[in-house]
């Protein structure tokens, strides 16, 4: 008992995970791993008098019923004994799997989590502890291995990490000892924990590799253990290292950074090594989620993105990040999803006139001329017709409909709209809000891109109709060659 209390201050001290006068809230279940902990802390204040506070959190998800409830009583006992203030929750973590479409043991993780958070806010504590041990350690690297993985993976769990950024860590007192050093510590102070049934359940693909898994291993070498974690550490080690040189190289490729958004230089970024590339993409990932568990499926995912021939793919990855290639640029972006918004307008255009189109943020102008314009002055945004070859047409400005097609000026047939539009490298998001001007159910100008061969303005030209568009300043990445 002596000797595991002694490896568990000197990883204290090492790491700084725990300070003298700190607030702590401790995650306890009632199993043997967080009553270790809660136990192994309230031992170690008393007797090296560190002045911390300890603050017990426990959450009954609601799926066990009186056995749940059993071990929220044993809890609240065990904090009784030893005079720490003690949180209890009960939530029906099941409705919460429903709502968010995700498995029981994400629930209960996001739910615990958030609690935790919670508390520490309003008890002023600046650590958290969770009873994560070895055996949890040896587990972690294991899965993440079948899973798929990096070097970062392989460097497990770390002893500390941001729950909230800046204001309140997670810390790991127990990575140096073992889960049977946990057990008998128990034993050796007069406590019984929990035993909670759903860990010896098979349908758990962690508890399948730890019940049949790892007694092969042992079997084949019984340090296998020591020697995962030895990697471990020397993947963190290699880890760290490699990270600082990413760190470095990414400044030179992010192009802008805000809250729930990094932009990226695409071009800049596949100009970098693909070993850095593979270790830039979590460091993007980590700045706007507070996951850290990113595979090497969720990397590969992105640089696909990012180095693929579609010039507006997208990935969908964890926590509602979105990966999004803008032709050059790449946007990282942590969104909820929403049902995509439907764009449907179609306004009249007299000539002359003017009009504001709010859905695409842009005014589109129609005049009468009796001179031929200057050539060399004209735009994208602009385009000239034969006005007795228009008129008597009705002029309509609306966004695309399925199926549209435009005759294009010098070239024979018709084009798809959906091919023009991805020619000019329009965004996938802009393409349906894009104005055109349709005269006779025939598109006759896209502002920005191409105008159709109708209404041609030749030697015999007298009038003209000159269109113009002035889009709004978010327009300017649309047409940026």
């Amino acid at each position: 008992m002596l000797a595991m209390l002694a490896r568990v201050r000197k990883q204290i001290d090492a790491e700084g995970l725990l300070a003298p006068g700190d607030r702590i809230v401790v995650g306890v279940s009632g199993g043997v791993d967080s009553t270790a902990l809660l136990h192994v802390l309230w031992s170690l204040n008393r007797e090296y008098a560190y002045g911390w506070t300890l603050h017990a959190v426990h959450l009954n998800h609601g799926f066990r019923g009186e056995e749940a409830r059993q071990d929220a009583d044993y809890v609240k006992q065990v904090c009784d004994q030893l005079q720490i203030t003690c949180h209890l929750f009960a939530e029906n973590v099941s409705l919460y799997m429903k709502e968010h479409g995700i498995g029981a043991q994400e629930a209960g993780r996001e739910r615990r989590y958030d609690l935790y958070r919670q508390v520490a806010r309003q008890v002023g504590a600046a650590k958290v502890a969770v009873g994560h041990h070895a055996d949890d350690q040896v587990e972690t690297i294991l899965f993440r291995m079948l899973r798929g993985t990096g070097l970062h993976g392989l460097s497990g769990m770390p002893a500390r990490r941001w729950l909230i950024p800046g204001e309140v860590e997670i810390v790991r007192p127990l990575l140096v000892a073992y889960r049977d050093d946990l057990e008998a510590y128990c034993q050796q102070v007069g406590l019984s924990p929990r035993l909670d049934q759903s860990n010896l359940s098979r349908k758990y693909k962690r508890n399948k590799l730890r019940l049949d898994v790892l007694p092969h291993l042992a079997e084949i070498n019984p340090r296998y253990r020591e020697h995962l974690l030895q990697l471990a550490s020397l993947a963190e080690a290699d880890d760290a290292f490699l990270n600082r040189l990413s760190d470095d190289q990414l400044e030179q490729v992010i192009t802008a950074r805000e809250t729930s958004q990094i932009v990226i230089d695409g071009k800049k970024f596949r100009s970098c090594d693909l070993a850095l590339q593979r270790r830039m993409i979590p460091l993007i990932l980590s700045y706007l989620s507070t996951l850290t568990d990113w595979s090497s499926q969720h990397v590969e995912a992105v640089l696909r993105v990012i180095c693929g021939d579609h010039p507006s793919a997208v990935v969908h990855l964890p926590d509602d990040l979105v990966v999004k290639r803008v032709y050059q640029y790449i946007h990282f972006v942590r969104e909820r999803r929403t049902e995509p918004t439907e764009v449907n307008y179609c306004y009249e255009l007299a000539v002359p006139g003017r009009i504001w189109i709010e859905e695409c943020r842009a005014y589109l102008a129609a005049e009468w001329r009796t001179e031929a314009p200057d050539w060399e002055r004209l735009t994208a945004f602009d385009a000239v017709f034969d006005a007795d070859l228009v008129a008597g047409s009705r002029l309509l400005v609306r966004n695309r409909r399925r199926g549209d097609r435009i005759a294009l000026l010098g070239v024979s047939g018709t084009k798809k709209l959906k091919n023009l539009l991805i020619d000019y490298k329009v965004p996938r998001a802009w393409r349906d809000r894009l104005p055109l001007v349709v005269a006779d159910d025939r598109i006759i100008w896209v502002p920005g891109v191409r105008r159709s061969r109708h209404g041609l303005v030749g030697e015999q030209t007298t009038q003209y109709i000159w269109l113009h568009t002035e889009f709004a300043e978010e327009w300017q990445e649309v047409f940026l060659e």
